[in-house]
This record gives structure tokens, sequence and C-alpha cells, in this order.
């Protein structure tokens, strides 16, 4: 039924016009729900009254909830840094990756040098902080082998493999994400040299795959010390390379160069660790530990990565029925606000999932995506909104075992590629209030 019939409606009940009796017999008939002993063909008559109603008076719970670990393994995003967040705490984020040997080896034994090796990032456009600031990355080896669990088949926000205690390369300047094409760790010569010499040896530990992964597990990133904000790559065969460089002296002495390239981007992933002492989720110091909204100023908070989402729950659904003698859901909407001031230096997801989840938080399908949509002029309006209607249909009918909430995150791939953050009000909340709009027929 669309919004023309719906105007239609609403002029026949309010205005008593005969003249529109027609078109409600009519989009009755269209609408017709089956109900034992009941149709749509005998609701309108003389003495009885058919209203359609748009309610915004529906109880809504909102809580914010720990999550258990998050996959971020096979995004092809290496995230780096450190990020301190009023609300949410401070994020510490590093990656993990594999290197593997060169393709190829052929390098004369005499007339070639080691000159240098570096480790070559390509910024992906993401970055949350402050982008004039210097960034300060180092490069760990990784000292253990990069593998996921038995039985499973991600790495999570909380995997951690062991490294070497001192850094073997470092980046310091400012990234501009947008223009950088390519930024360049400087590594190690000592590391550089060995590497060197084996190739020119075409040592089994370089040529064979297996022993090389003994030799070289892999390469960890994060940010340095002065690190204050969070860098996005991309992490991928082509765009994420350590690069040994050499020369050989011929007629002309001739630079070259050999790439050990990621591998397995399916055991790339980023590790986050997040405090949280003195913000408003301290509270929430592990998996399962729930937040209301109303304890933290009548808000909800979502930020994935950390394992941080909000829940929201419409307890009352099932007493609809007992509004009149038949009662039938049109349409709900679920409208969500960013609270101001929440993201004056963040960037506002956009877009967002509504999830159902069970009463473990334990994600059972996704419904529907809101868009957001940006109040340029006055800033009151900014809005993700939800189409809820099937959501709502089936929660009158289901058992209570079988009742799910609604979980609000970004998309999949946001969620574990950014530390994008969402701060909404809920219900109570003065300045920028959920609402839900439930549009119905109520047969009285």
């Amino acid at each position: 039924m669309n919004n023309t019939m719906y105007h239609l409606i609403f002029r026949c009940v309010n205005g008593r016009i005969p003249r529109y009796l027609p078109v409600l017999l009519l989009v009755a008939l269209i609408s017709s729900c089956q109900k034992t002993g009941f149709t749509y063909n005998n609701i309108v008559d003389n003495n009885q009254n058919t209203d359609y109603i748009l309610t915004d008076t529906l109880s809504v719970r909102t809580q914010t909830i720990q999550q258990d670990s998050m996959p971020t393994s096979g995004a092809e995003v290496l995230l780096a840094g450190k990020r301190a967040d009023p609300l949410f705490g401070t994020s510490t984020v590093q990656s993990y990756f594999q290197i593997a040997q060169p393709a190829t080896i052929d390098i004369p034994a005499n007339g070639s040098k080691y000159d240098s090796m570096v480790l070559m990032m390509r910024p992906n456009g993401y970055l949350s902080g402050d982008s004039t600031q210097v960034q300060q990355l180092q490069v760990y080896r990784v000292t253990s082998t990069i593998q996921t669990a038995k039985n499973f088949y991600y790495l999570y926000n909380s995997s951690s493999f062991s490294t070497e205690s001192t850094p073997i390369g470092s980046f310091t300047g400012v990234i501009r994400p947008h223009t950088d094409k390519i930024i360049t760790a400087h590594m190690s010569d000592q590391l550089g040299a060995q590497l060197f010499q084996m190739l020119v040896d075409k040592s089994p530990d370089i040529t064979t795959n297996n022993m090389w992964l003994e030799f070289f597990r892999g390469l960890n990133v994060r940010g340095g010390t002065g690190s204050t904000l969070v860098s996005g790559f991309t992490a991928n065969d082509t765009s994420l390379v350590m690069r040994l460089y050499y020369h050989v002296n011929e007629l002309i002495t001739t630079v070259k160069y050999v790439d050990f390239k990621m591998q397995a981007s399916n055991l790339q992933f980023n590790q986050v660790v997040t405090t949280r002492t003195g913000t408003p989720l301290a509270p929430l110091t592990g998996p399962g530990k729930t937040l209301p909204s109303a304890s933290v100023g009548n808000q909800g908070f979502t930020q994935p990565i950390t394992g941080v989402a909000t829940r929201i729950d419409i307890p009352y659904i099932k007493n609809l029925a007992y509004l009149g003698q038949f009662f039938k859901v049109m349409r709900v909407y679920l409208s969500l606000k960013p609270v101001n001031g929440t993201y004056v230096n963040d960037r506002l997801p956009p877009r967002m999932a509504l999830c159902e989840v069970d009463k473990l938080n334990n994600v059972t399908d996704t419904l529907t995506y809101g868009q957001l949509t940006i109040d340029k002029q006055f800033n009151a309006n900014t809005n993700y909104t939800f189409d809820i209607t099937n959501y709502v249909i089936k929660e009158q009918t289901v058992t209570d075992v079988n009742s799910r909430g609604l979980l609000l995150t970004p998309s999949a791939t946001d969620g574990k590629t950014t530390l994008d953050r969402l701060v909404i009000g809920d219900q109570k909340n003065t300045q920028n209030p959920l609402k839900v709009q439930l549009y119905y027929l109520l047969y009285k």
C-alpha cells in the first residue's frame, strides 16, 4: 500500500466524508488479513470505525554491551597506531602478517652488493585522529607461527603472537591518507644484509616455502611511543611489500631490488587493546557486561572493533494486539540520532546495520541497513532510519524463547577495518531522542 492510499484513508476517517468510502473499501480488500472468523470485508459499516493511526509511544529499552572477540582477519586492511578517545577509551592497534620469499632468485655472487631494505605500505585513505600530527610506526619480527586456533577460521582483535623485543624497522612522519601513495619504513640493515646473502647463496631457508616460514614467521606493525592516531593501509600481496635493494657492478652499475610480498591474507589481522579507565564505558570490563543507557546520560555506544555495541529492545510488541478487536501493523520505522558533540573530530559510520540477537547477544540474522542522513544546515536531524516492519510483525507472535533484540553495528567491513564509532540518544534523551514510528490499522 503506498502513501497516497494512506492519505486517502486518513482523510476519510477524519472528515467522515461519504464519497471516500469506496476508496476505503477497496484498500481494505487489497490489504485483507487472514484471521479466523474475520477479514477486512466486514470491518466497515455504519456502526463501527476503522482508524489509520501513527504512534511514537512504543517503549524502547537501550543498553550498551561488551561483546566477545571480533574477527579482524582477511579484511586486507592493516591498522596501526594509538588513539585516545574520551568516550571510548585509549585503543592501541597493531597488525600481524606473513611475508613470502621472492618468486625468483637470481643474484650473481660476484659484483653484487646489498644497499638497503624498506617496508612499503600504501595508505588506504583511512585515519582516526588528527591527520596533521606526526605518526610513529615500528616494525617487529614475529617469532611464533601466525595461525588460527584449532577449529577456528579467523583471527580476532584479541589474538596475539610473540615478537622480538627490539624493532627492526620504523617510520616517523605526517601521513596524508588521501594523497600519499606509499610510505616506507626503513628496515634493519643487519637483517637486510643477512637476507641478501641468503639470496646470493640460494639458501634452502629462503628457497623452500616451509623452511622460509620457519626462519621468517612474519612481521608486526604497531604505533611507536609517540603515536597519537591510527592509520590504515591496504594489506595484500601487491601493496604490502618488504623490498630489498642491491646493485650489480657491471659496465654500468645497475640498481635492482627483490620483493618479499605479504602472503596468506586470511592470516593478516589487527589486534586492538582498549583501556577505558575514566570513560563512561569503564564498567564494561569483559564480555557479557551491559550498561543501561540511563546510567550513561541516556546514550548508547557502538564501536565494533573494540567490542562495544548498542542493543535495542522493544519489549511490549505483543501488547499491540490488545488495542482493538483487530489490529494490523502497516509500517514501522526506527530513527536513531547521533548525539551532538560526539562526532566533532570523528567520522560517523556511513551506514549502519540492525541485526537480530538472542538473549546472549549472539547475532542470528541481519535485518536491514540504514544510511546516514546529514543535516548540514542545523545539525538537528542528522540520523539513521531503519524499516523494522517485518521485525515487529514477527515479534508479535514468537515465543519468549525465540524473541530477538536488535543490535546496532556498522557494516561488517567497516566494523573490523576502522575505529568508527557512534553515540546515539535513547528514547529519553532530551536533544537527540530515539524514535519508533508505528503506522497501524485499528478496528475498534
